[in-house]
């Protein structure tokens, strides 16, 4: 169960504040117990997530599952993502936003094979592109 770290920055570059909220697209079993669909917060203050007893960390996601991730700071529009959490002893906040396994990944653009129709898979982010190798057309993902 990774701890997620900051620092979470806006735009201009200063710590921000607000909340962040997850929840689990299904129940799911953790060595610790059950994971439900409960909403769960984490507290983001002078850049830095903290759950109400102190480090925020999240249970490492199975195949199948994703986290769906609102981002509330500032008191600007909230943002939405959907992630998966490696099996790692910590991610950066950015990591885990752009999670593409064992928390690689960054903002840029990533190409998923779309091969014979499929659909994005629920971890695509915005700005992400997917090709059919059988037809050479590609797409970009846009929620």
């Amino acid at each position: 169960m990774p701890t997620i770290t900051g620092p979470i920055l806006d735009s201009s570059g200063r710590p921000a504040n607000g909340i962040l909220r997850v929840r689990a697209s299904r129940p799911f079993d953790i060595g610790a117990g059950h994971v439900t669909q409960a909403i769960g917060v984490a507290t983001v203050r002078d850049g830095i997530p903290y759950a109400t007893s102190g480090i925020w960390w999240l249970p490492t996601t199975p195949d199948g599952v994703f986290l769906e991730l609102e981002q509330d700071l500032d008191g600007e529009q909230v943002s939405r993502f959907s992630l998966t959490v490696p099996e790692v002893q910590t991610l950066s906040y950015s990591e885990l936003l752009f999670n593409r396994g064992a928390g690689a990944g960054g903002a840029n653009p990533y190409w998923w094979d779309l091969t014979g129709g499929l659909e994005f898979p629920p971890t695509a982010v915005d700005g992400d592109l997917g090709y059919d190798t059988e037809t050479g057309e590609y797409w970009r993902y846009d929620r």
